[in-house]
């Protein structure tokens, strides 16, 4: 039986990271996209999560790429530097088993160390399994921002979920 792994993402990551973000772009409404993405788009894409020293992690099965998370700027302003951006997909063949409250887990870890003061998940609304899990890790429903999104010709709202990682220090 292989053992589920999760470590430090890396370039040679990026091909199986695409495939499991393409197949939601064709297939689903979690991702707010219809344009899908190559290995080389997201070595551009994560060069800033990477060059900001930002966490990025996948989860494996043996040599299989089961999903994978990262952290980012919220916002590029100065004043937002404490506020990070989760980001987190599960190959459709691995949902169900656990494996995302895990990642997301040690992704968080990984932010509280790394100096993240509040983490925001943004979700299409009505994804409730991933609502769910998000709910479970500590997060709240902070706000619904109504119809900003189209797929599928369907309009989709996105929800928002903080999660506050340090306590306020300043009075």
């Amino acid at each position: 039986m292989d053992e589920i792994t999760i470590r430090n993402g890396q370039a040679g990551d990026y091909a199986g990271i695409a495939e499991i973000y393409n197949h939601y772009v064709r297939t689903s409404t979690v991702i707010f996209s219809d344009r899908e993405l190559t290995a080389e788009d997201f070595a551009e894409k994560l060069r800033p999560v990477i060059d900001g020293g930002f966490p990025f992690l996948v989860i494996e099965k043996g040599a299989g790429l089961m999903g994978y998370a990262y952290a980012h700027s919220y916002h590029p302003d100065p004043v937002y530097a404490g506020t990070w951006e989760l980001t987190a997909y599960l190959s459709h063949r691995a949902t169900g088993r656990g494996l995302g409250t895990r990642l997301i887990s040690e992704l968080i870890e990984h932010c509280r160390r790394g100096g993240a003061h509040v983490l925001i998940s943004c979700i299409t609304a009505g994804n409730e399994p991933c609502e769910r899990m998000h709910r479970r890790l500590g997060f709240t429903l902070s706000g619904v921002l109504p119809q900003v999104g189209r797929k599928f010709d369907q309009w989709l709202d996105d929800a928002l979920y903080t999660l506050r990682l340090k306590k306020d220090t300043m009075k």
